[in-house]
């Protein structure tokens, strides 16, 4: 319990915060998303929502590799998922633009939920395979334009911090579109906040990115191989040992 009890004030003022945010921020993004050519827009008021909660939190962040990204050009961005913290981390630091394939859980919940949808989020459904099929169809239908994708091969938070076993939506889409994945390794953010509690503590997370996989001209056969070398990809960077308390003044 000290370990609660000591963070319980920044525990407060991140919800607080968290809250006022969603309160100003989700109307407006609603709004904006009525409108179909303020696409960017809106996606840049997701952006600021994300920004905001990050600072409440207490997180920095530090990305490496970011020149390996085309502008202009559409990935499948492929990350490793450690929490609900790497999700801020991606969409602060990512200088892309990109649709984040989501559970439909996450729609449920009131106002925030609303104006997730309007960001023009892609609703997997787990339970339900046929319409998990459909909602990666739409995610293939939103690449283009400079538009990407992104979406967890894990396909859930990591209840260890290590990278586990693909699912094979990701890299079935990337065939089928020719599109290049863009694997992302993400350390701290499991350390920061672990899977199964809405706690977390103030600290510091970083992204290295790796070298596009190019899949034009792959086919289904492909995709074993496909999620192999993604998953060696992200796996290279991650480091389980990394401490993202150590560049934080408020754990010294």
């Amino acid at each position: 319990m000290r370990f609660q009890i000591r963070l319980l004030p920044r525990q407060l003022f991140a919800g607080a915060g968290t809250v006022l945010t969603t309160v100003v921020l989700a109307p407006l993004i609603m709004l904006r998303s009525m409108f179909p050519r303020s696409a960017y827009a809106t996606y840049r008021m997701g952006r600021m929502w994300n920004w905001a909660v990050a600072k409440f939190m207490g997180l920095t962040f530090s990305i490496s590799g970011a020149e390996k990204i085309v502008p202009g050009s559409s990935y499948i961005i492929a990350p490793n998922h450690q929490s609900f913290a790497d999700i801020l981390a991606l969409f602060v630091n990512l200088p892309t633009p990109f649709r984040w394939v989501i559970k439909k859980e996450l729609l449920k919940i009131p106002l925030f939920g609303k104006a997730l949808g309007a960001t023009g989020a892609i609703c997997l459904d787990r339970s339900d395979k046929e319409r998990s099929v459909k909602s990666l169809q739409e995610g293939t239908n939103k690449l283009g334009e400079g538009w990407s994708v992104l979406i967890y091969p894990e396909g859930t938070r990591t209840p260890d911090g290590l990278l586990h076993a693909f699912k094979k939506g990701a890299f079935m889409m990337a065939v089928q579109t020719g599109v290049s994945i863009l694997p992302v390794t993400c350390n701290g953010a499991f350390k920061v906040m672990p899977k199964n509690t809405l706690l977390f503590r103030p600290g510091h997370i970083t992204l290295s990115i790796g070298d596009p996989i190019l899949t034009k001209g792959l086919t289904e056969s492909s995709v074993p191989q496909l999620m192999e070398r993604t998953w060696q990809a992200i796996n290279k960077h991650l480091n389980p040992a990394y401490d993202p308390f150590q560049r934080n003044l408020l754990d010294t």
